[in-house]
């Protein structure tokens, strides 16, 4: 089985993740899309964050009716810091008959040099690229270019940034975000403040 895993804060989980997806596991013939909400993530140290529990449940909403999709719980259960390269390790451990390819953005290339171990990360895994607005392209290492495979996926200008901020103004996200996930919020009032 091959398995795209996709990561990251989900702080909240929006239409641009699940497009993104989408596009990558059908472009690339993956069988499943995996999505890893990082319990803390350490490329965000001072961002406020919903807790890993609340980031988890909106994913586990968002994904939710696309048989192509399943939330892993496995960096909110190890809980501390969420690396990368534990997680491969993990879930390669698990499941030795699967083939995992990592999804990330363009703006995390750019600084991948910058994360935990990231030459054992693509001896595990290749990554798959997607564009993230503002993001320059990134020089790659010649290394790490054969390794890295780049998603056609439409450029969306959504971000959980932009999301927080229209919340914490009482300006509506309706169309930025799945709508169970949109009634999650409301109902425990996050990102208010």
């Amino acid at each position: 089985m091959h398995v795209g895993l996709f990561g990251g804060s989900f702080n909240p989980p929006h239409l641009a993740h699940l497009i993104v997806a989408e596009t990558v596991r059908e472009q690339f013939g993956m069988d499943r899309v995996w999505w890893i909400p990082a319990y803390r993530p350490p490329h965000k140290p001072g961002e406020a964050l919903a807790t890993p529990e609340q980031r988890l449940e909106m994913t586990r909403r968002a994904a939710a009716g696309n048989p192509g999709f399943e939330v892993a719980d496995l960096e909110v259960r190890r809980a501390g810091t969420s690396y990368t390269v534990e997680t491969l390790r993990a879930l390669q451990a698990e499941h030795p008959g699967h083939t995992f390819s990592l999804i990330i953005g363009s703006d995390s290339l750019r600084d991948f040099d910058a994360w935990h171990r990231p030459e054992e990360i693509v001896a595990r895994v290749p990554l798959i690229v997607y564009k993230r607005p503002g993001s320059a392209a990134a020089r790659l290492d010649p290394n790490l270019a054969a390794r890295v495979h780049f998603a056609d996926a439409p450029l969306l200008e959504i971000s959980g940034t932009e999301i927080r901020a229209r919340l914490r103004t009482g300006r509506s996200i309706r169309y930025l975000v799945p709508d169970a996930v949109r009634a999650y919020i409301d109902e425990h009032g996050l990102y208010r403040e």
